[in-house]
């Protein structure tokens, strides 16, 4: 499944905390779990949109998960369960 457009909501585009890759990937978490409170994530989707690795999404996730937008879960290399606030 390739998402041709990610929307990210306003208050998380226009947060100067968050870095630009980082609000790629929040879109991309509401994209895939519109509606949802837990979804679960694996780097090798992200990495059809776009290009990151298994660091810089722990990283982008570590960063949201610090501003209150969404608590993680890793279960194994590359696999995450997400649940959004």
């Amino acid at each position: 499944m390739r998402i041709k457009q990610l929307e990210v909501p306003q208050e998380v585009w226009e947060d100067k905390r968050i870095p630009y890759e980082t609000k790629y990937v929040y879109g991309f978490i509401l994209s895939k779990g519109f509606d949802k409170t837990i979804t679960h994530l694996d780097v090798g989707e992200l990495q059809q949109t776009f290009k990151i690795k298994n660091k810089g999404l722990k990283k982008s996730l570590d960063i949201l998960e610090n501003l209150n937008y969404l608590i993680y879960k890793d279960h194994s290399h590359g696999r995450y369960t997400i649940t959004l606030n």
